[in-house]
């Protein structure tokens, strides 16, 4: 049986199965004007709606099948810290027109998706360089967007970027050996890669592990 778990500062809503309740503590961050919600053992199954009243950091344990929603109005920004050990099979997504800024510093992001808004909104999706990336599929609106890789990557990531004018940079010192796949790149885009920039002019240059199809 689900439960909802009381004493969320704001509109966030927090659902998780009525076992797994006593594995959460949630804290209000005064000086920070933030909400951190602690993980203390392995869940399966969390949902989360974030209304973007408050920034949010998520650190701990391991989650499994979390669903993360976007559910703040049109001008505002969700700013979201995913800092767990393991996510895998997290689903980010955004029911309205608010723009997200997600921020995975540390930790493993294993097959999930990240789908922000369809609409304008700027977008700003980074994974620190204590993270790990594998198989992820993420897709950005029609806003100027940035998407920034600082960690490992494994498997095949592929991204849509949008209609936007989206800024897409791998800075790691140790990349791994996963494929980026950039699906929709067009002459509005930008590609860092390190110390290089390529564009639509340039593509045959770019390193053999970034794919420009689907």
């Amino acid at each position: 049986m689900a439960s909802t778990i009381s004493g969320v500062p704001g509109n966030d809503v927090i659902i998780v199965d009525e076992s797994d309740a006593g594995k959460i503590d949630v804290v209000e961050l005064p000086n920070a004007d933030a909400t951190e919600i602690a993980i203390n053992s392995p869940i399966n199954g969390l949902e989360l709606g974030l209304s973007g009243e408050k920034d949010v950091a998520i650190a701990g344990a391991r989650l499994k099948n979390a669903k993360f929603s976007n559910e703040a109005p049109k001008g505002e920004t969700v700013n979201v810290t995913l800092a767990v050990t393991k996510a895998a099979n997290l689903e980010f997504t955004t029911t309205g027109k608010a723009a997200t800024e997600l921020s995975v510093p540390e930790g493993k992001l294993l097959n999930s998706s990240i789908t922000t808004a369809k609409g304008k909104a700027e977008d700003s999706i980074s994974f620190g360089a204590a993270s790990i990336v594998k198989g992820a599929f993420i897709s950005l609106g029609k806003g100027s967007d940035t998407l920034t890789f600082s960690g490992r990557m494994k498997g095949k990531t592929t991204v849509e970027s949008g209609k936007g004018r989206d800024l897409i940079e791998v800075n790691s010192k140790d990349r791994g050996k996963g494929k980026l796949v950039l699906s929709d790149f067009n002459k509005k885009d930008t590609l860092v890669v390190g110390d290089e920039t390529f564009t639509t002019k340039n593509l045959e240059e770019a390193p053999k592990w970034v794919k420009f199809d689907a």
